[in-house]
């Protein structure tokens, strides 16, 4: 590395760059934003509040224990058929898994009841209701035992 010393002329070393007299370091915002904004689109018209809020009748914390519940009951179903494939297992011995669908299937059709028709949980917690509710249905009717 070179080191140059000056002459006697006074001046600091430069940079290389030099600024321009009048111009600005800043950068202004609320130029840009307008310009980013020239050139988006218009959003068109939302859906009204009262659709909004027809959508989302159900509250935040059903809407959750609905989900919980949809999923320990897909759980509990799984649970039901590796227990189905063992062969050791007596018809007897599959009795709490179809209490634990019956009650979990009661609570989702609890929960079902306050959802609006339209509601996607809704048709997602008939569905799991519907299949626990059949096979504990086979289960009562006898379709299991050996």
């Amino acid at each position: 590395m070179k080191i140059k010393r000056s002459q006697g002329t006074g001046q600091t070393p430069s940079t290389g760059k030099a600024k321009k007299s009048g111009e600005s370091s800043t950068i202004d915002f609320r130029q840009l934003l307008q310009a980013q904004m020239e050139g988006v689109p218009d959003v068109g018209t939302t859906a009204p509040v009262a659709q909004v809020e027809e959508r989302q009748q159900g509250s935040p914390g059903l809407r959750l224990q609905g989900v919980q519940l949809t999923e320990a009951s897909i759980v509990s179903l799984e649970s039901f058929a590796t227990a189905l494939e063992d062969a050791n297992l007596t018809a007897r011995d599959l009795e709490p898994f179809i209490s634990a669908l019956e009650e979990e299937n009661q609570g989702l059709l609890d929960i079902r009841a306050q959802l609006p028709d339209n509601d996607p949980l809704a048709k997602l917690i008939e569905q799991v209701a519907a299949a626990t509710y059949l096979e504990t249905a086979k289960y009562r009717r006898g379709d299991y035992d050996s």
